[in-house]
């Protein structure tokens, strides 16, 4: 599940696991408005997003800039300071809700969810205010920039011409373990092929002995698909892969897949009507990307931030 621990990584951006490898003595580094930013807050932090690499702040500092990561901590505390502000909070029952459907979305319960948390030396308090500051976030930048982006077509034909080689058609060799949601202990037989896949063993060779589809015999090799001939969750999954590269556990209505993409090849390029949703939709997300780093501009110009290292 690297995508699901990589998912885990980005919600808990601001908040810390409570663990610390080293005693260190406390002390105060940033002061942002009438909030501070203490040593073993920005310690906790570091060690979440080194994934325990370092074993102290000292070191860890002495590899990167600090006051890039400083920066980000920063930002958070001027974020949460926004929401008071705007009276601004996210219930409980809220954050409760999108942590069911993470494990829904990965197919675990919450003690599995709670154990890959602690094998990853997180912890679940931070990893549950973690969903809830993301949250947090976007409600205070729903609220404050505008969400209206205009794009004309001339500017979607512009983005497409000089984007060519990103639209062109794609064609995935994959291979397949495919279990049937009909088949008896179903969730128990794909979560012990997976098993095998993370512990070594050869895709051909655990898709002969698990895989229900009728490639199972030829290793769980389908042939070369077209990636717009793909169900959209699969598609995605497929898509961010590299060559060689296997997927985590994938639901359809059909039962559970996991998919190896052994070879990918560039096709002709789409037609303009075929890319036209896609290319607005980035062009909203670079657009807004763009206004939330104003934003964060001009509240880090208005605040009083002092850093004391």
């Amino acid at each position: 599940m690297s995508r699901f621990i990589a998912a885990i990584f980005l919600v808990i951006t601001f908040c810390f696991p409570a663990i610390s490898f080293c005693e260190i003595v406390d002390r105060v580094i940033a002061i942002v408005n009438d909030d501070i930013l203490t040593l073993k807050e920005a310690e906790k932090y570091v060690q979440i997003e080194t994934q325990g690499k370092y074993v102290s702040v000292n070191e860890y500092f002495r590899n990167i800039q600090l006051r890039e990561k400083l920066s980000a901590l920063i930002e958070g505390i001027l974020i949460k300071q926004q929401a008071r502000k705007l009276k601004i909070n996210v219930a409980d029952k809220e954050v409760d809700r999108i942590v069911d459907n993470i494990k829904k979305q990965y197919l675990i319960d919450d003690e599995q969810l709670k154990n890959k948390l602690k094998e990853e030396k997180i912890n679940y308090k931070d990893f549950y205010e973690g969903i809830r500051m993301n949250t947090l976030r976007g409600r205070v930048m729903a609220q404050v920039i505008s969400p209206d982006v205009v794009v004309t077509d001339k500017t979607l034909k512009a983005y497409y011409d000089t984007h060519t080689d990103e639209f062109r058609d794609e064609e995935f060799r994959l291979q397949q373990i495919f279990i049937s949601n009909k088949t008896v202990n179903a969730q128990q037989k794909i979560f012990t092929a997976y098993s095998l896949l993370k512990q070594g063993t050869p895709f051909e060779e655990v898709a002969k002995k698990f895989s229900e589809d009728p490639s199972a015999s030829q290793g769980g090799d389908i042939g070369y698909v077209k990636k717009g001939d793909l169900v959209p969750g699969l598609r995605e999954a497929i898509g961010a892969l590299a060559p060689g590269g296997y997927t985590d556990i994938l639901t359809t209505p059909y039962g559970f897949h996991i998919l190896r993409q052994a070879e990918v090849k560039k096709g002709d390029s789409l037609p303009f009507d075929d890319v036209k949703g896609k290319i607005h939709e980035r062009i909203v997300a670079e657009e807004s990307e763009k206004r939330y780093k104003e934003y964060i501009g001009k509240l880090q110009q208005s605040a009083y931030i002092e850093v004391k290292i």
